[in-house]
């Protein structure tokens, strides 16, 4: 395996951690911390915990879990040419706030129309006050894991 292709699988592994942690990070804290509809499915609370946070999953439309995923890519690649990853706990401080701004230019720029579930076709306005906390920590949240499954993976390569 080429060095260049293994680094690839690596940034690959990586923002399937981060696309899986935004899209359920992001509906664990909205299914813990705001007021959506909360039925009763099971006498345990847990499991009723559990299926609101993948109702809340899996009303976010693909166009928001795909836009998502492709602005942070966008982003992070574009940084990453400028070689500004000089130590861990800077790569953590600069994906996490990609992560963040990859966010809002989704809540700021997708569609109406394309937001079932997100922003604007959740709760009918772009920036909800009630909900960008929770989007901002579950980008946060995309960001950590993002560098942290990176360099995990990266120090893993080195080993083997």
């Amino acid at each position: 395996m080429k060095p260049n292709t293994k680094e690839k699988g690596i940034v690959l592994k990586s923002l399937l951690a981060a696309w899986i942690t935004v899209v359920f990070g992001t509906s664990i804290l909205l299914a813990a911390f705001t007021t959506v509809d909360s039925s009763t499915y099971h006498p345990n609370a847990f499991l009723n915990f559990l299926r609101q946070v993948w109702e809340i999953a899996d009303e976010m439309g693909p166009a928001v879990k795909i836009s998502l995923i492709l602005m942070f890519t966008l982003l992070t690649y574009c940084i990453k040419s400028l070689n500004l990853h000089k130590s861990k706990a800077l790569a953590y401080l600069i994906n996490m706030s990609l992560a963040c701004v990859a966010v809002a230019l989704v809540l700021a720029f997708l569609p109406a129309g394309y937001s079932r579930g997100f922003g604007i076709g959740l709760t009918g306005i772009r920036f909800d006050k009630s909900v960008l906390p929770y989007y901002l920590m579950g980008a946060l949240l995309e960001g950590f894991v993002f560098t942290y499954v990176y360099h995990r993976l990266s120090y893993k390569a080195i080993i083997s």
